[in-house]
């Protein structure tokens, strides 16, 4: 009698199995290597780069035009983002699923400053022979945004808020402009979670995150000085307010995609990013706008 056609077939035996799987891990494992070693290169590609009239300084990962740029060592480190839940803020609250800690990589730099002959100079070493005193600015590098990373499990109702750091600023900047100041608080939490100090992989600087060419286009100086970045931060939203007709989706799409990724779309961008982005911004300035 003919045998099934599954019998008839030549069983594969145990060690062929083995090599299969044990190939199958190497290949696995050599892709996971390829993946980590592509992260750490496009992380570590951090620029310190000086425009030649030596206006602009900008932190970004690949060199500027006509720009003298140097590579900033940096001290890379895994790092529990921001976005853990504030037990305090809930105490009273149901009992809820507690937010996963996106595990992230981080890094800090230093730069070397001092001034000479009237003129400000940055170095991204140690100078010698330097008689004038060096100061030292600390930069903190992050891979993304605070809250910008969509596979995050964030519970934007369970974050703790910050009501007083850099009010004036914010005070000022806000009345100056028209913009709610729930919504800068909002903004600030968002990109750089209140450091004043933050570098993006991408090279947006500072407390509201601005781009270089948004820092130049809003009059930005110094991207590190709070006063100077949250002024900036809150005339770009007021100007984007404006463009979109108060359309709050649309602006905070464009402060986070850009307005060019807004009008190509005609709308919220199809960006896992960005449309969390304005998901959590939104919610976040509902909550400042609820304890001020």
């Amino acid at each position: 009698m003919k045998r099934p056609f599954m019998e008839a077939q030549k069983r594969p035996h145990l060690n062929d199995l083995l090599e299969t799987a044990r190939r199958m891990m190497r290949a696995w494992l050599f892709a996971c290597a390829l993946c980590t070693c592509h992260a750490h290169a496009h992380a570590a590609n951090m620029l310190r780069c000086e425009s030649d009239d030596n206006n602009r300084v900008s932190y970004v990962s690949e060199r500027i035009e006509h720009a003298r740029c140097s590579r900033l060592t940096m001290n890379w480190r895994e790092s529990a983002s921001s976005i853990a839940s504030a037990s305090s803020a809930i105490a009273s609250a149901p009992a809820m699923p507690r937010p996963v800690a996106l595990r992230r990589r981080q890094a800090t730099a230093r730069i070397y400053s001092y001034m000479e002959d009237g003129v400000r100079h940055y170095l991204t070493r140690n100078p010698d022979g330097v008689a004038a005193s060096v100061s030292v600015i600390e930069l903190h590098f992050i891979e993304t945004c605070n809250l910008c990373e969509p596979a995050a499990e964030v519970n934007v109702a369970a974050l703790s808020l910050d009501t007083r750091s850099y009010q004036r600023e914010i005070d000022a900047a806000a009345a100056s402009f028209g913009v709610d100041r729930a919504l800068v608080r909002a903004v600030i939490h968002a990109e750089s979670g209140y450091r004043a100090d933050a570098v993006s992989g991408k090279g947006a600087q500072g407390l509201m995150q601005l781009m270089p060419a948004t820092a130049a286009r809003f009059d930005v100086g110094d991207p590190f000085d709070a006063a100077q970045n949250i002024r900036g931060g809150v005339r770009y939203l007021a100007w984007l307010l404006r463009r979109f007709g108060g359309d709050l989706d649309l602006t905070l799409a464009a402060y986070n995609s850009g307005e060019g990724a807004v009008a190509r779309h005609d709308g919220v961008p199809p960006y896992a990013e960005t449309q969390a982005y304005v998901s959590r911004v939104k919610l976040l300035a509902d909550r400042y706008r609820a304890v001020r």
